[in-house]
This record gives C-alpha cells, structure tokens and sequence, in this order.
C-alpha cells in the first residue's frame, strides 16, 4: 500500500442503501400530510424568507450563510400557528436543508462573480495588442521580448526577488494580510478566467503552476517593462512569438471575452433565488393566469412568468433527515424488522427490502440493541462506532390515480460507514477517533483558565475516551491491501464496446486484456440479440 493510501484509508467510507416502509393506511395518510401541510411548507417559507431579510447582502459577498441565522429565522417563521407544531428533529432536517441549498446558492454566486472579475482582469490589463505594449512601455517589441524571455527562464526566482523587495518596504501586518489575500484572490480569478493551450511536449500542471507565477508577478512588480513582457508572455500562452501579431484575430479574442463577462453579468444580475417546490401547483397558476389576461411590464416579468409555467411541478414533499440516534429498529412476534423515528413514536413502519439488505437492516439492529443495552451498564458504547450513520425519509414517485399517500411509495435511505462493518475496520475508526479526543484533552489540559464552552467541550471529550474504550462485537475480516503498482485501464468504443487491461506499471508487462466478449463468456449472445434489437 503506498504512503498515500495509507495516509486516506481514515477517511469515512459512506454508502447508501434504500428500503420501502409499509404500514397501515391511517397512519401513510398522517406522514403524508405532516411533510405536505407542515414540513414542506416550513422549508419553502424559509427558502422564501432568507432572501428578504436585510444581512442577505452582505451574505452574498462573503459567499455563505450560518446555521444560527437559519435557526433564528425559523423561530419568527414558525410563529404562524399552521408551521409551529412540528418534533425537533424536522424542524432540524428543514434548518440544515435550507442551509445546503443556499450555501450552493451562494457558492454559484460567487463562482460567477470571480469568473467576472477574472475576465475583466484579463481584458483589461492582459489582452493588449504589441502596439498597446510598446506604448506603455515606452520600449520596443524586441526589448519586450527579451525581457519576457528573462522572466521567463527563472520566474520562480523573479517572483522570489519581487516578494523580498516588498517585504522591505515593511507595511503593517494587517496590510499585508488584505493585499496578499486581494492578489490570491485576483489571481485565481483570472487564472479561471482564459484557457490556456499548452505544447504538446509541456505538462499541463507545470504551464499552470507558470502561468499563476505570471500573474503573481504581474501583480507585484511596479517596473512597467516587467509588467508588460508577463502580459506579452500571458497573452501568447506562455510562449514568446516571433511572428507578426495578427490584429484581427487579437480583436475577435477581445470580443469573445466581452461577451462573455456579459453573459456572467446577466446571470449575476437575473440569478433567480430558491423559491422550493410547487406542491400545490400555486405558482404554476398563478403564471398561467398572468399570460392568459394580463400584459407583462417589462422582458424580465414576462421571463419570469414563462419560467413559472415551464417548470415541472413536484407533487412530493421534502425528505426528512435523521441520525442514527433518531431511529428505533425492533423485531416482531414474526421476525419482521420495524423501525419509529424520533418525534414519531407512535408512527411504527414494516422495512420491506430484498434478501440482499436483509443483513444491513439487521446490523442496524444489532447496534441498536447494543447501544441502549450499555446505556443501563457500567461500560458504555460510543454513538460514533454505530454503522448506520444517517437515515432520509421520503416519498418516491409512483404511477396511477387516487389519494397520493397510496400511489407514491414511503421509503427510507439509509447511509452507513462500510469500515464499521468488520472488527478490524472498527477498531481503526476507533483508534483515530481515540487520537483526536486525546488530542483536544491534552491541549484544553494545558489551558488553565477555561470559559464555559471549553470546559463542556473538555467533558465531552473525557465522556468519549471513556466510551471509545469499548467496541462493538463485530465479524473479524482481513483489511484489503491495495497493490500500488497495478493498475486498470478500461477503453470504450462504439464497435468493440469496451476492453480492460490490468497493467503492472513497475514492470510495464501487461497481465490481463479483455475483451467484452472475454468478460461476457456465455453471456455474448445477449448482447448480439441486443444489437439486433437495437437495427430492428
């Protein structure tokens, strides 16, 4: 196993499988109309709210939104008597909803807005023809050239030179901070902002290693030859040219990039906010009937009414998020696995799934049975070592007419840790999670002089050390060691479908080459019966 797996074998290894829940129909009917008539509506109303209060502003330019400010809105939301009766749990999962989707919201946003801002950078300040140069440069072309050729064989070592000046200058520490975060900023913008076509005979990551050096240099130094020789070089894709500039291409690449800062702008400014989905077909109406009797003031409102109408309308309500402390599994007199959630207790669900997941759902048991067992004995499990981590209840669409609660299907996805399924995998997960808590004792220990939120954070930690002491009972089975130096490599075509290779890299000998008719064996024929289908 090389160093670097090793380093990422503590990484969580999530999965997710899925089962339907049934129960009777009184009590499908009363989920239903919980996440239709209050769940759903909370997060739409929430989603909707977000965007009006007066701090989205300033939200939008740091690019992100807090838990806590979605919490503290949901309290005034919640006001209104119809959105109030919820369990905490679904008041939670709509919290953490609503911050997802406006944190990608905002993500876009600001990826748009650097996007623009690069683009402009490079219009500005990079795309200039070699006359533009050698006007404010006060230099001729050849000058340019051989300065470009300078910075270009160490620009490490330009760069290093330029930073060791500007230290000299000493400005406060503050200072330096906003301009070296405003310069990576920038930089990256601009970075992200021109493709770049790189020599056959260059690696990729090597031309943008230079090319962010480039525009580190353009940005620092204050010799005006410096500063046009790297935009000559960032103009030209790293290279110098010997050959006449032609003006007519330089002027369509100008125009390219124009319009492409527009596009950016128009999507910056008609970036249309979460508004969540149309259950009751509310807004879909509502455009409909503007388009049949009313005329639109301006482009923008007519857009807006087109998009409403356009939009596919879902009849399903939000998922419900839970962790693994939310659910409660249990077996009937008949071997049946059910399973309540927290804040439903008297909503009790049959799991129905194939012989394949009937072990998972098991094991959830187990856990289950485990966890609360210690709860009641001097040695206590630790809630992190449970292998269901997470769980989303939701409806999936179904087919055919009568009341929703009866056509769509109630299902469960459930999303595990696969290290947690063996001894030795927890164990591993174990001895990490040991190490961290370890670690945060050690350095609060040090600390004499702790606040309140410390001192809770110390105890929690103490609480865990002694937890992670035990383990589960579990199945012994030998980790899977990684061979470093075998590879696959799998080729697609239209004809030959597909072909593996497992590939030795040490040795350059390859061990295996199939074909699809090699891996299908006895199985070929289906695929020739599909083919002839597929002409028929």
């Amino acid at each position: 196993m090389s160093s670097d797996r090793k380093k990422k074998s503590t990484i969580p290894v999530h999965r997710t499988i899925r089962c339907h829940l049934d129960a009777s129909e009184n009590i499908l009917r009363q989920v239903w109309e919980e996440m239709t008539q209050k769940n759903t509506p909370l997060i739409v109303q929430l989603l909707k709210s977000v965007s009006e209060q007066p701090e989205f502003e300033a939200n939008k330019e740091k690019g992100e939104i807090t838990k806590k400010e979605i919490v503290e809105l949901r309290k005034i939301v919640t006001e209104n008597p119809e959105l109030e009766e919820q369990s905490g749990r679904l008041r939670s999962s709509a919290d953490s909803f609503v911050k997802e989707v406006y944190s990608s919201w905002l993500t876009l946003y600001q990826k748009r807005k650097r996007q623009k801002e690069g683009k402009e950078y490079f219009l500005e300040n990079i795309l200039k023809s070699d006359v533009e140069l050698v006007g404010e440069s006060n230099c001729d072309l050849q000058t340019i050239r051989s300065k470009a050729q300078e910075v270009l064989t160490q620009p490490e070592k330009f760069l290093k030179q330029l930073t060791i000046n500007d230290e000299n200058v000493n400005p406060t520490k503050s200072a330096r901070k906003r301009v070296n975060r405003n310069n990576n900023n920038k930089i990256t913008n601009v970075k992200q902002s021109e493709d770049f076509s790189s020599p056959n005979n260059v690696d990729e990551n090597k031309l943008e290693t230079l090319t962010n050096v480039l525009y580190k240099i353009h940005k620092q130094t204050q010799d005006i030859l410096t500063r046009c020789a790297v935009a000559y070089l960032i103009k030209n894709h790293n290279k110098i040219s010997e050959v006449e500039e032609d003006v007519q291409k330089l002027k369509k690449r100008r125009n390219e990039k124009k319009v492409e800062i527009k596009r950016l702008d128009n999507q910056i400014q008609d970036n249309r906010l979460p508004s969540g989905r149309d259950i009751t077909g509310e807004r879909y109406s509502e455009a409909f009937d503007n388009l049949m009797n009313q005329v639109p003031k301006d482009n923008k409102e007519w857009e807006d009414w087109i998009a409403n109408l356009s939009r596919k309308i879902s009849h399903l309500p939000y998922p419900i998020d839970y962790l693994y402390g939310d659910l409660t599994w249990y077996k009937n007199n008949e071997n049946n696995t059910f399973v309540y959630f927290n804040g439903w207790s008297e909503y009790h669900f049959k799991i129905c799934c194939n012989k394949r997941q009937r072990h998972f759902f098991e094991r959830f048991l187990e856990d289950h049975k485990a966890f609360k067992g210690s709860e009641k004995g001097e040695e206590k499990l630790s809630g992190s070592l449970i292998t269901l981590r997470s769980a989303q209840l939701l409806w999936q669409q179904g087919e055919g007419k009568g009341e929703p609660w009866k056509v769509h299907k109630l299902a469960l996805h459930c999303t595990y840790d696969a290290r947690l399924w063996t001894a030795e995998g927890t164990e591993e997960v174990r001895k990490e999670k040991t190490d961290k808590a370890q670690k945060r004792l050690s350095k609060a220990e040090e600390n004499e002089k702790l606040d309140n939120i410390q001192q809770t954070q110390l105890n929690k930690d103490k609480s865990s050390l002694s937890r992670l002491n035990n383990s589960f009972n579990r199945p012994g089975k030998l980790l899977y060691q990684g061979q470093s130096n075998i590879i696959i490599g799998i080729s697609f075509h239209t004809v030959e479908l597909a072909t593996v290779v497992v590939v030795d890299i040490n040795t350059k000998k390859v061990l295996v080459c199939n074909t699809v008719k090699q891996l299908l064996g006895d199985a070929f024929h289906l695929l020739s019966r599909r083919r002839r289908q597929q002409v028929h």
